[in-house]
């Protein structure tokens, strides 16, 4: 994936532990953030041991060696369980570190759920301007060479032709312990769509499998399908940073009744054409 699991509907410390340089990043004075409002429902809601950490930007330089082995378990865990991949501590480390260092351009945005001193769920985002866009990054590793470039071009005609954007919100990954997925996923996106939005970017952008429940979530969030690799399954969704923001807030609102969630399952029926969801 890059989301692969979402909802059923993400030592000492090392001030620098991830290398980042220096960008022009967070530049826009910022609106005041929800987090403090989520974890009171968090609180309210599952319990005083639950707890949301937001890192945007140039802050993701204070995560120390503990966060980043902590959220490497997590990782591993969620992905080795639900995708039957073959991560250690170590890989998955790697892999997040390098996903969120390798170029100024791509602004890091993350979220992560804690249950008492656990991480039991990880959001995060890039941000960048279209022409940032890559094949070696952006696209499934799982593809050749070829898969790959038709995978670009075909999102760079939808940025420019279609929606006429410039800049995107690349969904790295999505991904909570199965036994706690049905109910947290929508206070990880949140404060980083939030914030997405806050900065101009309008487009949100994942790959996945067709068979995966990240498909059946970005159909949900109102995503669209832009293109079927056939390869494994995958596909490229795009969609709106409003509307996705939209149908999460819907569904914390409502306090996870069956109601909250008529929007997102009324998404996933139309594209299935399972017909009108029962409200």
């Amino acid at each position: 994936m890059t989301v692969r699991t979402a909802i059923s509907t993400v030592v000492t410390s090392h001030p620098l532990t991830i290398p980042l340089r220096k960008a022009k990043r967070l530049t826009k004075v910022q609106p005041r953030s929800s987090t403090p409002m989520l974890n009171e429902l968090l609180k309210e809601k599952l319990g005083e041991e639950y707890q949301l950490k937001t890192y945007f930007g140039d802050e993701v330089m204070s995560m120390g060696d503990n966060t980043l082995n902590d959220l490497a378990e997590c990782y591993m865990t969620v992905f080795n369980e639900s995708w039957g991949e073959s991560w250690t501590i170590s890989s998955a480390k790697s892999e997040i570190t390098n996903s969120l260092s390798n170029d100024p351009e791509r602004i890091p945005l993350i979220s992560l759920l804690y249950k008492d001193d656990k991480i039991i769920g990880f959001c995060w985002v890039l941000l960048m301007d279209k022409s940032a866009m890559s094949k070696e990054h952006d696209m499934p590793w799982e593809l050749s060479d070829g898969e790959k470039e038709s995978g670009m071009m075909i999102s760079k005609y939808w940025l420019k032709e279609v929606v006429k954007k410039e800049r995107i919100m690349f969904i790295k990954e999505l991904g909570v312990l199965k036994e706690y997925r049905q109910v947290v996923s929508p206070f990880l996106s949140i404060p980083i769509l939030e914030r997405s939005a806050h900065m101009g970017y309008d487009v949100g952008f994942l790959w996945t499998n067709v068979n995966s429940k990240a498909f059946k979530w970005g159909l949900g969030v109102g995503y669209s399908p832009v293109h079927f690799f056939i390869t494994n399954n995958l596909l490229l969704m795009y969609g709106s940073v409003q509307g996705s923001l939209k149908a999460m807030r819907n569904v914390v609102e409502a306090s996870f009744s069956k109601q909250s969630q008529y929007y997102m399952i009324n998404n996933i029926n139309k594209y299935l054409l399972k017909g009108e969801a029962r409200n």
